[in-house]
């Protein structure tokens, strides 16, 4: 099962498929939707090999430290320790100025920098720490591992801190080396059994989602949107309603649910909740009967007389 995208990813998928291809921002949207699509790539290739871990593995962990909320890629649990993973999908020559405290990247002969991903998971397990002992779990030992995703990466180092060297592996070596990793451990338990199922079900029940308004974000409002039903094969908009079905006058494909589409992108972008008249004007039907029997099919609603009455789109969890 892949690593479901992020709230972020989807709205951004959305809005770039609704809005305007000469909107003066859509290229800092790309931009963005590139690098959370990367980076959801690189944590369900980690993902993969988390299978070969013997102890218990949470993805995306995010939790409120009493202070501020913090987030960690993945989490790895067990009796004697747990381990942060910080997954990064970088391409091209990455450097890790140790001593400067930065992380440098090569690529097409152009020069980035980074913010030193060992600063970035120090503070994750400061915050783990709080969530921990502000939870009332005794304290466990807590290691951290830099994970590049992208094999074909190639790695430098530079500084006196050569321990660090260590925590850099590529997403292939994952199965062996927290094989080798964890047999430092074997007869060291800290936690219990009760320990562990309690902990992996805190983290589940107090689970914060990121849930950014890119609409709001970038300034766009819904009368800037492209609406229309998206056709599943050529993906143009404005597919035409027929009897049972929808049809693309572009590429001919038919569909009986490509409002679906339609409705997840609502949801996503305007809000959970449709009138049978914003429906019709999303998407071209002329008939409030056809409206009403296809909402009804997908929706539920809050039972007021119709003109009044708002249905709950549920696509998105």
């Amino acid at each position: 099962m892949s690593r479901e995208k992020s709230l972020e990813l989807l709205k951004l998928e959305s809005l770039l498929n609704r809005v305007s291809t000469h909107h003066p921002l859509r290229e800092e949207m790309a931009n963005r939707l590139g690098r959370l699509s990367a980076g959801h790539f690189g944590e369900s290739t980690a993902e993969h090999y988390m299978k070969y871990f013997p102890g218990i593995s949470r993805q995306d962990v995010r939790l409120h430290d009493g202070i501020q909320p913090f987030q960690i890629d993945t989490l790895l649990i067990s009796k004697e320790c747990l381990v942060i993973l910080e997954v990064k999908n970088y391409k091209g020559e990455l450097h890790f100025d140790l001593d400067q405290r930065k992380l440098i990247r090569t690529i097409d002969g152009k020069i980035e920098i980074f913010q030193d991903p060992f600063i970035q998971v120090a503070l994750q397990k400061f915050q783990l720490q709080r969530w921990i002992k502000r939870s009332g779990f005794p304290s466990i030992p807590i290691y951290s591992f830099i994970v590049i995703a992208n094999s074909n990466a190639s790695l430098t180092f530079q500084g006196e801190d050569l321990s660090k060297r260590k925590r850099v592996i590529f997403a292939k070596q994952l199965p062996t080396h927290l094989t080798k990793f964890m047999e430092n451990f074997k007869g060291k338990n800290v936690w219990t059994d009760d320990h562990l199922d309690e902990f992996s079900a805190r983290i589940k029940a107090e689970y914060i989602p990121y849930d950014s308004d890119v609409m709001k974000q970038y300034g766009i409002s819904k009368d800037e949107l492209n609406w229309g039903v998206p056709c599943p094969s050529c993906r143009l908009l404005g597919m035409v309603r027929r009897r049972d079905h929808w049809l693309c006058e572009s590429c001919g494909s038919k569909s009986k649910d490509a409002h679906l589409h339609l409705l997840k992108d609502h949801q996503l972008l305007i809000g959970d909740t449709i009138t049978n008249a914003e429906f019709r004007a999303s998407t071209g039907i002329g008939s409030v009967k056809v409206a009403r029997t296809l909402l009804n099919q997908c929706c539920t609603h809050n039972n007021r007389h119709s003109k009044a009455r708002k249905y709950t789109i549920d696509l998105v969890r």
